[in-house]
């Protein structure tokens, strides 16, 4: 075998690795921005959840609010 062809197989050798390493790099990408993307969603939900407890609790201050002014109210007849 001439030096040429084994420089040639051994260059083939390396764009081969190189080639199966850029998909496993590519494939891991993927990955990682599917998984990216479901935390954004998870951080979305969780966030409107926020925002809903909040007007629960905002409305539930209120009926206490009025409650309390009733009955101080009835205190003062």
């Amino acid at each position: 075998m001439t030096t040429k062809k084994k420089e040639t197989k051994k260059t083939e050798k390396k764009v081969d690795e190189r080639d199966a390493r850029i998909a496993e790099l590519e494939q891991l990408l993927m990955q990682n921005n599917a998984n990216i993307q479901t935390l954004v969603n998870t951080a979305n939900n969780y966030i409107g959840l926020c925002k809903h407890y909040e007007q629960t609790i905002n409305i539930l201050t209120g009926r206490i609010q009025e409650m309390q002014t009733v009955q101080e109210q009835n205190a003062n007849k």
